[in-house]
């Protein structure tokens, strides 16, 4: 619950596992599309196993990816990495889809009618974020110019950074922050930069994470429940 002094917080959501899921068999349209770019560029299959792709980010995600191939890891590596990823994920969502956890476009309704700023934090690249959110019917409820996304940073905290900035304008700098995620990679990041951190948990084992992480709170769905939780 925010101090009642604080009106307009900052509110900061990452993508995957909070806002939109996919509910087909593994893996999703991110992580194959992940695993057909490492095929196409360097002829590796199976590029993410024994990598944790949940709260991780592109840049750093690649950067594992090709460590694990043992080929070269250059930031150009990992930029051929992300644009060959982002045409197979254009594709792949041509057919399989995404969809919201909650009814996150009312989460994000109350709580602008409350004067919160809100706004994305994601391990995406931004063109990634934007794909996926138009593949869940998402396109209109963020703005893509208030984020921080996997392009920016690989590590979270410095995505998190990025995000406040993009969100802060003379009338409400110093607003607190409130980064809603669904891993502890989440709150983590939410820690290091001060955060308020809200977690989004679907099972039992991912409210064990958050919950062993530190989150402040705990949903199970983007609605009415997450707004009653960032303003008490």
């Amino acid at each position: 619950m925010l101090p009642r002094s604080h009106c307009a917080p900052i509110v900061l959501f990452d993508i995957d596992g909070t806002v939109l899921t996919f509910d087909g068999p593994p893996p999703g349209p991110g992580r194959m599309s992940l695993e057909r770019a490492m095929k196409e560029l360097h002829a590796f299959e199976r590029a993410t196993d024994g990598i944790r792709v949940a709260g991780g980010t592109d840049r750093g995600l690649a950067r594992a990816m090709l460590r694990r191939a043992s080929v070269d890891d250059s930031d150009h590596a990992i930029e051929r990495v992300i644009t060959c990823y982002l045409g197979h994920l254009e594709r792949i969502l041509q057919t399989e889809r995404y969809r919201p956890i909650g009814d996150v476009a009312l989460a994000v309704r109350g709580l602008e009618r409350r004067s919160a700023v809100v706004g994305l934090a994601t391990g995406n690249v931004r063109q990634g974020a934007r794909l996926k959110l138009e593949s869940a019917g998402l396109a209109a409820t963020f703005a893509l110019d208030r984020g921080g996304y996997g392009c920016d940073a690989e590590p979270r905290a410095e995505i998190l950074r990025k995000a406040v900035l993009r969100c802060t304008s003379a009338a409400n700098a110093g607003a607190p922050v409130v980064v809603v995620g669904d891993t502890e990679r989440d709150v983590q990041a939410g820690r290091a930069i001060g955060a308020r951190v809200i977690g989004v948990a679907r099972d039992e084992e991912a409210r064990r994470e958050l919950a062993d992480a530190g989150a402040d709170a705990i949903v199970e769905a983007c609605g009415e429940a997450l707004v009653h939780e960032v303003f008490g």
